[in-house]
């Protein structure tokens, strides 16, 4: 019973202080949104949301699943901490080349095209940041094998809180623009570069040896789920891929606002996501549906509270805070918001099912979604082009979510859609679990003046 109380203490624990810095990138992240809104307007604020949007995009649709599979090994692999440390360090920074290479050879002139010279220079230069994030993956995912959230909050914080000084500084002096945007965003990835290797020396986790077997051996854990991750990143960023190609900036200017718009649920969906991954990898099995039902509850309880402020707030919200020329995000980010509910609930069922060893499932599923929303897209974009595209998101998160649903009854256990309903006392649970959390830490912070997270930065 203590050890259950033990590691349920553990989770909000962690819970809180990952919720507690995603709030902090949610209020830099929205400063940041209403600097570029207000001192790009519509099409600039598309232009740098285009690039940097390819940018993510290649990140991801070539790391194999660098962070699952850091978690994976490190908690399954016998051998020298150090060694498997480094050898996914080396095996990250190949990944980001070729995903860097592929930027400035083909995505750069595609993105670029209606652009000057300066605009084409900004993103060759932004594109170098690809290589970056390698660095970043290896070290946040190590720490979350080890559940340690302490500096990857403080990393995560880092990027959205320099973006944000650094585009206050260029609005306040009137040299705000899509290329100064970019040239900034570049120098920031850079300190935090210079910020990573000066952790990764601190950590003495380097080794001189590489195991290319265990490369090997990633790479092929990877490669299960890699297929189902280049699917959902189509199709979860298929509607803005389409605007960047197919329609003026100011296409995706007013939809990149509808999504930052819904971008305070994403701080309980992301704090879920983050959380849930390395400690339902680690559970027994036997344990395993029990938690993934108190999970979904509690994301239920947690999510929809959010979807239900937001949708009250942003009708008149959006207008307020990004300026009466974003009006035509309204109901764009209306109908984003259940989205994001869905999603989450998805996550938590592939991170059991990813956690058991199943990673072919993500391919699966997400080849499925992907075709799904390549269908929606034909007819309903085609047709009501920003309102279109936010239906074919909610519809691709309603697919992902069946799909799961029925993977994990048919693979993992039996479980009914009643059974994911909260109750009262799941409520009452939540609510203690927090306010008591709380209460030590801020118990512990006055005895003590200094918070109860800073010796685990």
């Amino acid at each position: 019973m203590k050890e259950q109380q033990g590691v349920k203490g553990q989770w909000m624990r962690n819970t809180l202080q990952t919720f507690g810095s995603q709030i902090a990138i949610m209020c830099i992240t929205i400063l940041t949104g209403v600097l570029l809104a207000r001192g790009l307007g519509a099409e600039g604020r598309g232009t740098y949301i285009a690039i940097t949007m390819w940018s993510n995009l290649l990140y991801w649709g070539f790391n194999f699943g660098l962070y699952q599979s850091v978690i994976y090994f490190s908690k399954s692999y016998d051998g020298d901490k150090k060694v498997i440390f480094t050898t996914f360090l080396v095996y990250g920074v190949i990944l980001c080349s070729i995903a860097t290479l592929i930027a400035e050879v083909v995505i750069v002139p595609m993105v670029t095209a209606n652009g000057g010279s300066d605009v084409v220079l900004a993103a060759k230069i932004y594109f170098l940041g690809i290589f970056y994030a390698a660095f970043s993956e290896i070290i946040i995912s190590t720490l979350a094998g080890e559940e340690k959230f302490g500096y990857s909050n403080v990393l995560r914080m880092a990027v959205p809180g320099l973006t944000a000084i650094a585009m206050l500084g260029l609005y306040a002096t009137g040299y705000l623009s899509s290329v100064t945007a970019l040239y900034a965003s570049f120098i920031i990835s850079t300190l935090l570069f210079v910020m990573n290797v000066v952790k990764i020396i601190h950590m003495k986790y380097v080794s001189y040896r590489i195991n290319w077997r265990l490369m090997w051996s990633a790479f092929k854990y990877g490669s299960k789920s890699h297929g189902g991750s280049v699917a959902s990143l189509t199709s979860e960023n298929l509607t803005q891929m389409v605007l960047s190609l197919f329609l003026p900036p100011v296409a995706l200017g007013h939809y990149s606002v509808a999504q930052s718009a819904t971008s305070p649920v994403n701080t309980i969906t992301s704090t879920i996501a983050i959380t849930t991954q390395p400690k339902l990898t680690a559970e027994e099995k036997h344990k395993v549906h029990s938690r993934v039902v108190e999970l979904i509850r509690k994301a239920i309880i947690l999510v929809g509270i959010a979807v239900a402020g937001m949708t009250v707030v942003l009708p008149f919200g959006i207008e307020f805070v990004y300026g009466h020329e974003f009006e035509a995000a309204i109901i764009p980010a209306l109908i984003l918001l259940p989205a994001k509910l869905f999603d989450c609930l998805s996550n938590v069922l592939r991170n059991a099912l990813n956690g058991a060893g199943m990673t072919f499932i993500n391919t699966k599923s997400e080849l499925i979604v992907l075709i799904a929303t390549m269908a929606c897209m034909s007819v309903f974009f085609t047709r009501w082009q920003l309102v279109g595209a936010a239906a074919v998101t909610l519809i691709s998160s309603l697919v992902r979510i069946a799909i799961f649903f029925i993977e994990y009854r048919r693979k993992f256990a039996h479980f009914t859609v009643a059974e994911a309903f909260p109750g009262k006392t799941d409520m009452v649970e939540l609510y203690r679990d927090a306010h008591s959390r709380i209460a030590r830490g801020w118990a512990d912070r006055r005895k003590r003046g200094l918070s109860p997270e800073r010796s685990e930065l």
